[in-house]
Formats: structure tokens, C-alpha cells, sequence
């Protein structure tokens, strides 16, 4: 293997958008595992994923406790079966990273922060 250098240093402090972004993408990633642990019948606490009466999941993504907006009004993703759900948190996990959901972490933080009095 060939090592690829670079003349750049780790910056001393992330942006704010990036460590939000950072933050989601940590619980996505935990969250995929507790797909994989569901798909394999045990059943984690912790998951975002539920089903409705009908069998069909729902994935919301959640920045702290509380869902963000992922489109206007809509709060979840509907999955077909618990394969879909992690295909969706990975899709997810890609437009994170691409700052597609700056402007709703952006609030979600705003808000979370206004409970404990501050700006």
C-alpha cells in the first residue's frame, strides 16, 4: 500500500454545522446496529424504528429525543420490512453527511438548547 500525504492539520475546532452533523451520523450508525440486531430476533431498547398495526415500519430520525422534519410535515420513513429500514438510515446517514438537514439540525440544537435556558 502506498501512503498518500498531505500538508494539512486536524483544525483546532469543527463548525458548529459539522459537529451537528457528526452527532446525527454517530447515532445513525448505532442505530443501523440495532437493525441488524433486530433482523437477528432480539429486540434493543434504544431502536427509532416501530411498526404499526398493519406491519409496516416507521423510521424517524432523531437529533437528540426529539424528530426532525425530514420533509415538510413529515417526521418518519415508511419501510416495508426491517432490510428497507436499514437501507433508509444508511440514505439517511449520505445526505447527513452532505449537509441536506443543516437547516433542521440547526433548529432541533436551537431548540434543545432553549429548555436549558440558553442561546
Amino acid at each position: 500500500m502506498e501512503l498518500k500525504f498531505a500538508a494539512t492539520a486536524r483544525p483546532d475546532k469543527a463548525s458548529a454545522d459539522v459537529q451537528r452533523r457528526q452527532k446525527l451520523v454517530r447515532r445513525i450508525d448505532q442505530q443501523i446496529g440495532y437493525v441488524r440486531q433486530m433482523i437477528e430476533g432480539k429486540q434493543p431498547r434504544a431502536a427509532w424504528v416501530w411498526m404499526d398495526e398493519a406491519g409496516t415500519y416507521f423510521l424517524p430520525i432523531k437529533y437528540g429525543r426529539q424528530p426532525i422534519e425530514l420533509k415538510k410535515g413529515m417526521f418518519s420513513v415508511q419501510c416495508q420490512d426491517l432490510d428497507h429500514v436499514e437501507a433508509a438510515l444508511c440514505t439517511v446517514r449520505a445526505m447527513v453527511l452532505q449537509g441536506d438537514f443543516d437547516a433542521q439540525l440547526q433548529k432541533a440544537s436551537t431548540d434543545i438548547r432553549s429548555r436549558f435556558g440558553r442561546e
